[in-house]
């Protein structure tokens, strides 16, 4: 009896650790070419910013950005991209990056890749009309990326950008403690997260304050200035 169990066990053994290298190499397959960081020695980074537009704290976060003479990259909400167009020709006038975060803002781990398209494709559409060009970043809400959403991009010939810092800013709400966040994961290359809407919100003016992101900017901007 104590050999059976033994074999059964083992087999059961087996077939777990054969389930789990399955999914870890789908999973790493599904975020193949996707951008989280930039090898360089330089002391550079990347500042972007999700799920904006998003009045008053985007053209806040615009005239900070514009005092330090700082780009970054605005990864938009196709909802809000509807609901405030002046204000993403404001962030291209300015001498933005546009990105796309998808119109609706939902997790993007289907295996449709057609479905997933659909939804990168309308977002481009509206960039395209209002800007005169179809952006070639992404970034997947929640940082979750699918088979669907890999082939939709591969298909698209568009990124899909992570990131290797964030502020936490969808749950900490003072400025120093999102900054101080973001300074303590900070390397040469990194990307950094924060946002200037709220991606949960389907109604854009009903969106909450991001002033304390836009403080933290600041604080973030002079501090790795310095350095």
């Amino acid at each position: 009896m104590v050999g059976i169990k033994s074999g059964v066990l083992r087999k059961l053994i087996i077939a777990i650790v054969a389930l789990v290298l399955l999914l870890v190499a789908y999973v790493t397959w599904c975020y193949a070419g996707a951008v989280a960081s930039v090898q360089t020695d330089q002391k550079v980074i990347a500042l972007t910013y999700d799920d904006g537009p998003n009045p008053p704290h985007t053209q806040a976060l615009l005239e900070t950005l514009g005092r330090h003479e700082v780009k970054a990259t605005f990864f938009l909400k196709g909802q809000n991209v509807a609901a405030f167009p002046e204000l993403v020709s404001q962030i291209a006038a300015a001498g933005h990056e546009v990105g796309n975060h998808s119109y609706h803002h939902r997790a993007m781990g289907s295996l449709d890749r057609d479905e997933m398209a659909a939804e990168v494709r309308r977002v481009n559409s509206q960039l395209n009309e209002l800007l005169g060009y179809a952006p070639r970043l992404f970034r997947p809400p929640f940082g979750i990326q699918g088979a669907g959403l890999k082939l939709a991009l591969e298909e698209l010939q568009m990124t899909s950008v992570l990131a290797s810092a964030s502020g936490l800013d969808w749950e900490l709400t003072d400025a120093r403690e999102i900054a101080d966040k973001v300074l303590a994961d900070v390397q040469p290359g990194g990307i950094l997260l924060l946002h200037d809407g709220h991606g949960d919100i389907d109604q854009p003016h009903a969106q909450d304050c991001r002033a304390a992101s836009v403080a933290a900017t600041e604080i973030i901007i002079e501090q790795l200035a310095g350095q």
